[in-house]
């Protein structure tokens, strides 16, 4: 027999409960909660002093960009169950702090600093690097992230792609 809207419906909010339930009680004040409390904090604090703020639309519509498609993947990946974040600054389903904060504001940091295509495109490499091998192992260490069918290459080459086909999505709009 197939379920009914309604079971599916109260299979949501009795999942809902568990995992506010799980954040209160195992996620809120733990060290790794208060990481990515601090270093979004702290990022957001650096961008906003480092802004070039004569390029401010420019740079925050990359970063807009880059979180969107980050948010989007992010959907994706956590449906078809290739990871999950058991801690999260909140209880919202979707971690805000890493893909809506943290990697907009290091990416639009790239942009800003890296202008010619030479400079961009080996930040973007080292960038990926960086974020594919140190820091999701880290995130993986800290119990923060958690890939199940997932490997550290197949986001080098997401993080790569990004920068790179954003920056010229944005160069383009430049030139109209």
């Amino acid at each position: 027999m197939y379920p009914t809207w309604q079971e599916v419906l109260d299979l949501t909010q009795q999942l809902k409960s568990i995992k506010i339930e799980y954040w209160l009680s195992e996620n809120v004040f733990s060290l790794s909660w208060w990481i990515l409390l601090i270093t979004s904090i702290g990022l957001f604090i650096i961008w906003i002093i480092f802004l070039d703020k004569k390029r401010i639309i420019e740079i925050i519509t990359y970063g807009f960009f880059v979180g969107t498609i980050a948010i989007l993947a992010d959907i994706a990946g956590l449906s078809f169950g290739l990871w999950q974040y058991p801690i999260t600054i909140t209880p919202i389903h979707l971690p805000i702090e890493i893909h809506r904060l943290q990697m907009p504001i290091i990416y639009m940091m790239i942009y800003q600093y890296f202008i010619t295509w030479k400079a961009f495109s080996i930040a973007a490499i080292v960038n990926a690097f960086v974020f594919s091998f140190i820091l999701e192992p880290l995130l993986v260490w800290l119990q923060i992230y958690e890939p199940y069918h997932w490997k550290y290459t197949y986001s080098f080459i997401a993080y790569f792609v990004i920068a790179i086909v954003l920056k010229w999505l944005i160069n383009n709009f430049k030139q109209m």
